[in-house]
């Protein structure tokens, strides 16, 4: 399993010196491992130059076996840990947001109220980039928004429902109208995510079903903040925000737009790695989020 760590670190920098610091080992040794690995399958997997070393198509497809055992065998390590511990061990956890409106708060904090030992590493990133981990095995969960028809290549576990509304300051000029329509709010800037997200993608599909043209964005952010609301506030822009998360916001500040068509379905699911065992650790979080759905609120 070293040689297969070994050779991946390799795979991912493509130079001997840059994974050989990252994994604390010589070149030497490095080189010897990558060699072994070669041996072992009888293909030549990277190409070699004074540039460094690129995988090879044979290297391609045995990087991506690889990943793979390496990911079942980290998940074997960790289950064989935490049934020796118990109520200890290490839980890593990957949430698209920071916001306090965030459920995995609640959910970690009284998981670690009633386990001790436990250690949590979180990680906070783009759902897809998220998915990735999850996949490869460098995160144990992820919970993360879900559009209809967005591919997220890991299992799902379905935690709730959490639309995106549409969002304006409560003195906008959309706010005074007596009815808008959809071609009303094209006039206007907005605050999205970038071209690649899901949630852009999501409103310009909207925008594309209704033959219009597609939002222009004037601020890119990664996430829905508190940062956003402040812009928000003080603009006459639209962006759209998740229910969940007005429940924390000034509701005097903002107006959500009388628009059905710009009001997005989206549920919130939990990320686990296809085929993977579910630790203690992971089944209880699970269940600590699905016990926040089913309280009253």
């Amino acid at each position: 399993m070293r040689d297969v760590q070994y050779f991946l670190a390799v795979a991912k920098s493509g130079l001997l010196s840059v994974a050989a610091d990252e994994q604390g080992v010589t070149q030497p040794a490095l080189t010897k491992a990558v060699r072994r690995v070669e041996a072992e399958f009888g293909l030549q997997l990277f190409e070699r130059s004074a540039r460094g070393m690129v995988l090879t198509s044979a290297g391609l497809r045995v990087a991506e076996q690889a990943r793979r055992l390496q990911a079942d065998y980290a998940d074997t390590v960790r289950l064989a840990n935490e049934m020796r511990a118990q109520q200890s061990g290490l839980l890593r956890v990957g949430v698209t947001d920071t916001t306090s409106g965030n459920r995995v708060a609640a959910a970690l904090g009284s998981l670690l109220s009633k386990r001790p030992g436990l250690r949590v590493r979180l990680s906070v990133d783009r759902s897809d980039n998220l998915a990735t981990l999850v996949r490869e095995g460098e995160l144990d969960l992820a919970l993360v928004p879900a559009y209809e028809g967005q591919p997220l290549d890991a299992e799902r576990t379905k935690v709730d429902n959490d639309p995106m509304l549409p969002l304006v300051r409560s003195g906008h000029p959309l706010t005074q109208r007596a009815r808008v329509a959809l071609a009303d709010v094209t006039a206007y800037g907005w605050i999205s995510g970038p071209a690649t997200s899901a949630a852009f993608k999501a409103i310009s599909d909207i925008f594309a079903r209704h033959n219009l043209p597609a939002p222009r964005v004037v601020m890119e952010v990664p996430f829905a903040s508190e940062l956003n609301l402040s812009v928000l506030a003080a603009a006459d822009l639209v962006t759209l925000v998740p229910r969940s998360f007005m429940r924390h916001a000034d509701d005097s500040r903002f107006a959500v737009l009388p628009v059905p068509a710009l009001r997005v379905p989206r549920a919130v699911v939990l990320l686990s790695r296809p085929g993977s065992a579910w630790s203690p650790l992971m089944e209880a979080l699970r269940d600590n989020l699905l016990a926040l759905k089913a309280a009253p609120a």
